[in-house]
């Protein structure tokens, strides 16, 4: 994905992990996101013939964001995009020098 313009990276993803935290008043525990660091990113697109090769549906909890070649985010992690919390669901990896990876986004319900 060598072609991504560069002024198209507009945004910022906070990519992180889950922790367990007690409340201290009565307490029980909730999942909160633990940010680990943050990218530039941009809006990716693909045809709706795309989407449907790749993943079967055409799910409106995806979301799909390009980013500088960064080995650091993989599928264990969560990301923070718009307000909105993610789970990594897929890294499509471009390693050469000055490139950009496909990252897939789903859509946390609330529920985990």
């Amino acid at each position: 994905m060598k072609n991504y313009n560069l002024n198209r990276l507009n945004k910022r993803v906070q990519f992180g992990t889950i922790k367990s935290v007690q409340n201290p008043i009565n307490g029980t525990t909730k999942e909160q996101f633990d940010p680990l660091f943050t990218v530039w990113c941009g809006e990716y697109t693909l045809t709706v013939s795309n989407t449907i090769s790749l993943t079967g549906t055409t799910a409106t909890t995806n979301q799909l964001i390009a980013v500088r070649h960064d080995e650091r985010i993989t599928t264990a992690l969560r990301a923070l995009l718009d307000g909105v919390e993610y789970k990594v669901a897929g890294v499509s990896i471009d390693s050469e020098l000055n490139a950009y990876d496909v990252v897939t986004l789903t859509q946390v319900n609330g529920h985990g």
